[in-house]
């Protein structure tokens, strides 16, 4: 998380926001995936069902917290110290060839914020180097073979006691966004692409 955005009072958010909201999500679920990590090595892998087992309730649970930690790590990194900043060239770029410009990329990643029960992230397709926007209805939910490149929180959690309302909350996130940190995600995410194709 970038601890000067959560120290400050800048970001459109103020820093009790970001505070309560980085204690009561991510750090609770960092010890709660010790737990369920350290309940999965005594699970009795001989009881493996697939209606119900523990081992199966666990796996779920852990897929949750790990989730959960993941998203808000990216959703943290990804807020910006000051509003006004636009995507660089390299992603703009993208956003151009696969959503037809930067401004219907961001219509359609609002979008997907105003009807997303949890998530909405903006991810890199490792399988054909494109840009695409998805949303999670829950932290249990995922995409395979997708880097996240922007990530924004959309549970209550993360605006009702600040923000009059979802779409305030939304558009103050999208002039905030850390757009070196989103390119900086963007330039691995490239490296990965070509270093996996190379060897098809």
């Amino acid at each position: 998380m970038d601890k000067d955005c959560v120290q400050q009072n800048h970001c459109g958010f103020s820093s009790e926001l970001l505070n309560e909201h980085y204690m009561h999500y991510p750090a609770v679920q960092q010890n709660k995936l010790k737990e369920i990590e350290a309940r999965l090595i005594k699970a009795d892998i001989n009881m493996a069902n697939s209606n119900f087992c523990p081992l199966r309730s666990l796996e779920i649970e852990r897929t949750y917290a790990l989730n959960s930690v993941k998203l808000h790590k990216y959703f943290f990194e990804n807020i910006s110290q000051e509003a006004g900043a636009q995507p660089p060239s390299e992603i703009a770029g993208l956003l151009d060839r696969d959503f037809g410009s930067s401004q219907e990329w961001e219509k359609q990643f609002f979008a997907l914020a105003k009807c997303s029960r949890g998530w909405v992230v903006l991810g890199f397709d490792l399988e054909d180097g494109s840009l695409r926007n998805f949303f999670l209805d829950s932290n249990s939910e995922g995409m395979w073979a997708v880097l996240p490149l922007l990530v924004l929180d959309v549970y209550e959690h993360a605006y009702c006691t600040t923000f009059s309302s979802r779409n305030d909350y939304i558009s103050e996130f999208l002039g905030h966004v850390k757009w070196i940190e989103v390119n900086r995600r963007l330039k691995t995410a490239k490296n990965m692409y070509r270093n996996m194709n190379e060897n098809r």
